[in-house]
């Protein structure tokens, strides 16, 4: 296992995935999008949401380009009222 490790914490990037797809998830899920929708908002191929739903790995742009999307989409009223 790889540690990434700077001064101020250390992180498992495994975990880190892991953490990352399961908010990724919960946020899409909480919305009532689909991964299409959440793709087509964030600007990133829909095999990328859910390769990053699935625990891939994630770059900082990308999981911005998601923050941004899912804003946008709370705000904005797309998401489906359950």
């Amino acid at each position: 296992m790889t540690i990434i490790s700077d001064d101020n914490a250390t992180v498992d990037p495994g975990e880190f995935d892991r953490d990352v797809c399961r908010t990724v998830l919960a946020m899409r899920r909480s919305l009532g999008v689909t991964v299409a929708e959440l793709a087509a908002a964030s600007g990133l191929p829909h095999a990328d949401i859910e390769a990053i739903e699935r625990g891939g790995t994630t770059t900082r742009a990308q999981r911005q380009d998601i923050a941004v999307a899912v804003c946008w989409l709370s705000n904005n009223a797309v998401a489906h009222r359950a």
